[in-house]
C-alpha cells in the first residue's frame, strides 16, 4: 500500500492527500500498461498495483459524503 505521505511543515489537507493517491495510481497504471505486453510485470508488481487501486477506491468511497 501507499505509505503515509511524508510532510514538511504542516499536514496535507484531505484533498491534497487524495491527489497524491490519484497520481500514484496513475504512475503505477502507466508503468504496468507499458511493461505488461512485454511480459515484464511480476506477480508481486500486479499485487502492488491491486493494493494501490484498492487504496484509490477507498478514497473515492470516503469522498462520496
Amino acid at each position: 500500500m501507499i505509505e503515509e505521505n511524508r510532510r514538511i511543515g504542516r499536514p496535507m489537507c484531505r484533498s491534497a492527500n487524495f491527489a497524491v493517491v490519484l497520481r500514484v495510481a496513475q504512475w503505477e497504471l502507466d508503468r504496468v500498461a507499458f511493461r505488461l505486453p512485454r511480459g515484464e510485470v511480476s506477480r508481486s508488481e500486479r499485487h502492488r498495483l491491486a493494493d494501490v487501486l484498492t487504496e484509490l477506491a477507498d478514497h473515492l468511497r470516503d469522498d462520496e459524503g
